[in-house]
């Protein structure tokens, strides 16, 4: 039985890619810090991208529901490629709002 409950979710930082696949897999919702590379490129939206880059990693039903709670657009999950996993890129204000709520459960 999985210690994960049911769409909770946990930070993870760069180097902690396994650990956030594992989580998300086993039923959580993965915070997971992402370079920063892509500051001030655009995004497919037409929106400057800014710092913090975080990907929200999720089995796609469970991220769905996570989305809806959070006022995300469903259209903002990206599909499943390699894993099981899907995942939303968050930047900007609304990112650094997440990891700020996040804070306290590092």
């Amino acid at each position: 039985m999985s210690d994960v409950a049911g769409g909770e979710e946990r930070y993870f930082e760069r180097r902690q890619i396994k650990k956030a696949i594992a989580w998300a897999e086993a039923g959580g919702i993965a915070v997971h810090r992402n370079l920063d590379r892509y500051d001030g490129k655009i995004s497919e939206g037409g929106r400057v991208m800014r710092r913090p880059f975080l990907h929200v990693i999720g089995l796609r039903p469970v991220l769905e529901e996570w989305s809806r709670r959070q006022g995300v657009p469903l259209e903002a999950i990206q599909p499943e490629r390699k894993r099981r996993v899907a995942h939303i890129d968050a930047y900007g204000p609304y990112a650094q709002a997440l990891l700020t709520r996040l804070a306290g459960r590092r």
